[in-house]
């Protein structure tokens, strides 16, 4: 197997993956604040933090894997608040609340087919681990406590702040207001532990009644579930500067070391060029998105761009995902009818298997696996028409696209009915709805839907393709 190097943030090098306990990994990503249901982007996360996990595994890593779920937080207290005229917000109901976005995020999951991570921890579960952990640090001298009952870390204790992001303190106080918000000594020192406010959700602590600040749950949760220090830590871009850099300045004083050998941070997503939000109405959900396409091609989407590299979303690139998909799913078709055995193949099938697993061996680059793939194809089609094939091909196939989770339909056994024969029934469907005939047309989609065909149906007719 190659060896393995991936992009450190940390350093800003890539560099050979040496996990600290020779063959284990302790991988913890970032996961969801369940306010709302989850986006394309949070979808992006989702997949390249289990690729990164199945790839480790396959080159024969033991990998625990732990994604978080932010289940208290200012944002979810807003939304709250929103649908009860601002309240009192009791444990019970934040529970009520979070809940419903949990199962929410946990279906979302499961229809874009990526498996949950080893543990899938809740803030609030490990709240006591939480004030224990802040104890500590005030113990070292590296949080304090106001009149007011919050406990606040103090940034200029931590001589390595911002060593991350690569921000010295200075030029961030720069950037801040004169004016020092609520009771913090410096505008720079974040929140440990904040004392409750009027009609929020409160445990009890040796400070008063309050709830933990966001930043202190992961660094809290990774330790606790994982030991420390961590091999891989990861997230977004947008999760570098500040809560991954409080994570660390939290983490280090109690490790007495790095708190993570390696920080992976993958780009963000973009929709037709613009950032994705809601002021500009093209804000896509998971939902939303896989019910205009399916979770397959959602998946070859995100393994179109470097993880590190923004990724924009258009419906012309979904149009290039859908060829490229179809354009598998024809090989795949010829691959599994085989032939005649075929050393060329054989040849074909070794540098299928090298060229994937050495270009995600190389800091994860699955476009360049995505050009090896197609290389293959490529060169093997024209021997699998003539009607040679390959065992070994075959299996090297079905491993390469179970490791990227790219899904090949069968055009036949799957439906049970012929290409051609579909193409007559979407005709025929066409003008059905042309003379207003919808009630019939949606029970031919249904039907085809129930068999594995998805019809859309566009400005320039309608077109079909297999789940």
């Amino acid at each position: 197997m190659p060896e393995v190097r991936f992009y450190n943030t940390l350093t800003g090098e890539k560099e050979f993956f040496l996990p600290q306990v020779h063959g284990r990994v302790k991988m913890y990503a970032c996961g969801v604040t369940v306010y709302d249901h989850c986006h394309i982007g949070h979808g992006r996360s989702l997949f390249v933090f289990s690729l990164l996990k199945r790839f480790l595994k396959r080159v024969g890593y033991q990998v625990t894997f732990v994604r978080n779920i932010t289940d208290v937080d200012d944002k979810i207290i807003a939304r709250i608040w929103e649908q009860n005229s601002y309240k009192e917000i009791s444990q019970e109901e934040l529970k009520d609340f979070v809940d419903r976005y949990i199962s929410s995020y946990y279906q979302d999951l499961e229809d874009l087919g990526l498996p949950k991570a080893d543990y899938e921890p809740r803030a609030t579960e490990f709240i006591n681990e939480m004030i224990g952990f802040v104890e500590k640090l005030i113990d070292k001298g590296f949080a304090y406590v106001t009149e007011k009952g919050n406990v606040y870390y103090s940034v200029d204790r931590f001589s390595d702040y911002g060593k991350l992001s690569k921000r010295k303190i200075d030029e961030l106080l720069q950037g801040v207001r004169k004016g020092i918000e609520g009771d913090k000594r410096n505008p720079l020192d974040f929140a440990l532990w904040k004392a409750r406010k009027e009609n929020e959700p409160y445990w009890d602590s040796p400070w008063g009644k309050g709830r933990p600040g966001w930043h202190l749950e992961c660094a809290v949760m990774s330790t606790t579930l994982l030991g420390g220090p961590l091999d891989v830590h990861g997230g977004g871009r947008d999760l570098i500067f500040p809560h991954h850099e409080n994570e660390i300045a939290e983490a280090e004083p109690i490790l007495g070391q790095d708190f993570a050998k390696y920080w992976i941070h993958h780009g963000m997503v973009t929709v037709e060029g613009e950032k994705m939000s809601k002021s500009l109405g093209n804000f896509i959900t998971i939902k939303d998105a896989l019910s205009r396409y399916p979770a397959r091609l959602w998946r070859l989407w995100y393994l179109s761009g470097h993880y590190r590299s923004p990724i924009d979303f258009s419906s012309n690139k979904m149009d290039e995902i859908r060829k490229m998909q179809e354009k598998i799913d024809r090989w795949y078709a010829f691959l599994v009818k085989g032939g005649k055995a075929s050393r060329d193949l054989d040849g074909l099938a070794e540098h299928l298997r090298e060229g994937v697993y050495h270009a995600l061996a190389d800091d994860l680059n699955t476009p360049k696996a995505l050009g090896v793939l197609f290389s293959v194809i490529n060169k093997s089609v024209e021997f699998l028409k003539d009607g040679k094939g390959s065992s070994k091909l075959r299996t090297v196939a079905d491993d390469v696209c179970s490791l990227l989770f790219i899904e090949p339909k069968l055009p036949r056994g799957q439906s049970g009915l012929d290409d051609e024969l579909v193409d007559l029934i979407v005709q025929a469907r066409s003008v059905l709805r042309s003379h207003r005939e919808f009630k019939l047309a949606d029970k031919i989609r249904g039907e085809l839907n129930r068999r594995g065909i998805i019809i859309e149906d566009t400005k320039e007719g309608s077109r079909w393709m297999y789940r």
